[in-house]
């Protein structure tokens, strides 16, 4: 029961290939979440525009998997207009790798939550789950966003489906300016919880059984001034 948590998967995944092969479940079978989109769209953009086979989005994490030695055949792309709650259900079910993609996290909270109803199926899912940007954060049980993150321009904390149980915060994108870094070390004071800080170079791995966090590349720790 791992999680990988990248800001940039394309980045990341070269940086944590290695330990990726060692965890990675025999004969995996992925589920992928294109959920986070800017604004809502509908099941026949979600095919054919906005994760369209083949081009640049869909590529994006489908070559990054392929790296891992997982076949395109053993990918399942999820629709959230167009599959039933009882279809993803089962797609869930079945899979042993959940793959959570960056964009609009609160669009993909609402998704998950209320549109299709299989909140507690990713939150208690016990396989290998890879977030990147919104795909990480939202596996917090309460995550923050930047202002420069947020598509509102402003910082806020949000729910998240706390696939983990909380035992830090986590900063995507992070950028190497001192007013930035010193609004995390803010964070961490705030909260009295270590933040950590991943840049688009570098990544977490975290073992939700025994708690064990492992770091790769560009990623800074912040932790609370008592």
């Amino acid at each position: 029961m791992y999680s990988i948590l990248f800001s940039r998967i394309e980045i990341g995944m070269d940086i944590v290939k290695d330990r990726m092969l060692e965890i990675l479940p025999k004969n995996p079978k992925v589920a992928i979440f294109p959920w986070a989109f800017p604004v809502e769209i509908d099941a026949d953009k979600l095919d054919n525009e906005f994760f369209k086979k083949g081009e640049r989005r869909y590529n994006r994490y489908i070559n990054e998997l392929k790296k891992i030695g997982i076949e395109e055949s053993n990918i399942t792309v999820c629709n959230c207009y167009s599959d039933s709650k009882e279809k993803l259900k089962n797609i869930i079910k079945e899979s042993n790798i959940l793959l959570l993609p960056g964009g609009n996290p609160e669009m993909f909270f609402k998704k998950v939550l209320h549109d299709t109803e299989i909140f507690y199926d990713i939150k208690y899912f016990d396989g290998l789950i890879i977030g990147e940007s919104a795909g990480t954060e939202l596996q917090l049980k309460r995550y923050f966003i930047t202002a420069k993150n947020n598509f509102y321009k402003y910082f806020a904390f949000y729910d998240g489906f706390g696939i983990l149980d909380d035992p830090f915060y986590i900063d995507v994108h992070t950028i190497n300016n001192k007013r930035y870094l010193d609004s995390l070390q803010k964070v961490s004071n705030d909260t009295q919880k270590k933040v950590y800080a991943i840049f688009d170079d570098g990544a977490l791995i975290y073992n939700r059984i025994n708690k064990k966090l492992e770091i790769f590349g560009n990623v800074k720790e912040f932790n609370p001034n008592k």
